[in-house]
C-alpha cells in the first residue's frame, strides 16, 4: 500500500522481463516508467485526499497498513487483531478496548472479509469513535484489472477522509 513500493516493482519487473525477452526490453521498460508517472501522480492524489486526517487516531482491522500509514503520515494507534490469519480473542479485544480510552480514537475500521462484530464490541468502548467504511486492503472485492490499484488506494483514502471528518 506504499507506492513507492510498487514503483519499485513495476520497474524490477520490467527488468526481469527485458532481461528474459530482449527484442521487447524497450517496451518494458516504456510501459513500467509510464506506469511509474502514474504511481506517482496517484501518490499525490491520495495524499491531498488524506492530509485533512492530519494525526487524527484511527484502529484498523488487523496489521495490513503500516506502509500506508508510513507513506501519508497516518496515525495508527491499534489493531483489533494482532494478524490476518486469527481473530481477536476475549483477552485481545478487551486490551485493545482499555488502550482506546485514552488514546484518542477518532475511527475505527472493519475490514471486508472479517466478521463486524469484533468492531462494534471495540466501538462501544466510547462514543465518539466513528466507525468507518469497511477496507479492503488486499481489494478481494475489486474488479481485477489495470484500474484495481489505484480504485483501492483512492477507496481506503475516500473512506479513512470521510469517517474522520464525521462522515
Amino acid at each position: 500500500m506504499k507506492p513507492q513500493n510498487a514503483a519499485l516493482w513495476l520497474g524490477a519487473i520490467a527488468e526481469t522481463l527485458a532481461e528474459l525477452d530482449p527484442d521487447n526490453a524497450e517496451t518494458y521498460r516504456a510501459n513500467a516508467a509510464d506506469g511509474i508517472a502514474r504511481i506517482e501522480a496517484l501518490e499525490a492524489e491520495v495524499a491531498d485526499m488524506l492530509a485533512p486526517v492530519g494525526d487524527a487516531g484511527l484502529v484498523m482491522y488487523h496489521d495490513a497498513y503500516g506502509y500506508l500509514a508510513t507513506a501519508f503520515g497516518l496515525n495508527i494507534l491499534g489493531t483489533i487483531a494482532l494478524g490476518d490469519a486469527a481473530e481477536p480473542g476475549a483477552a485481545r479485544l478487551t486490551a485493545i478496548r482499555a488502550s482506546l480510552k485514552d488514546a484518542g480514537a477518532v475511527c475505527v475500521f472493519p475490514e471486508v472479509n472479517h466478521p463486524d462484530a469484533y468492531v462494534a464490541l471495540v466501538s462501544e468502548v466510547d462514543d465518539g469513535l466513528r466507525v468507518g467504511a469497511a477496507l479492503d486492503p488486499a481489494g478481494v472485492m475489486l474488479e481485477p484489472g489495470a484500474d484495481l490499484y489505484p480504485t483501492l488506494m483512492r477507496g481506503m483514502a475516500a473512506a479513512i477522509t470521510d469517517c474522520v471528518a464525521g462522515g
